[in-house]
């Protein structure tokens, strides 16, 4: 049981990082003087390409959390959420 809980963690752990399976988030983005960096991010399984960033706040413990559909278009947010994803056209494969 113990090595079934430690091999789902470490894939989840894999997955979630270095933006690697989330092209549509941007790795940070600023609000004044706050700057917010990538920590987690999670795409859907479907056709949809809905993906949801999270992001923490340089300045204290605060949370972003952003959900872009593919073309990278804010859906749903927190205040701060950039409302367009702003990302390296590279990363997206065009």
């Amino acid at each position: 049981m113990f090595a079934a809980r430690f091999a789902i963690l470490a894939l989840l752990t894999f997955l979630a990082g270095a933006n690697a399976g989330c092209p549509t988030c941007q790795e940070i983005f600023e609000v004044g003087d706050e700057v917010y960096i990538l920590t987690n991010c999670m795409r859907s399984g479907d056709a949809s390409g809905y993906t949801v960033c999270i992001y923490q706040s340089s300045l204290n413990d605060d949370e972003a959390e952003c959900e872009y559909n593919k073309d990278g278009v804010l859906v749903v947010g927190d205040s701060v959420c950039p409302k367009i994803s702003v990302v390296d056209p590279s990363e997206l494969g065009l």
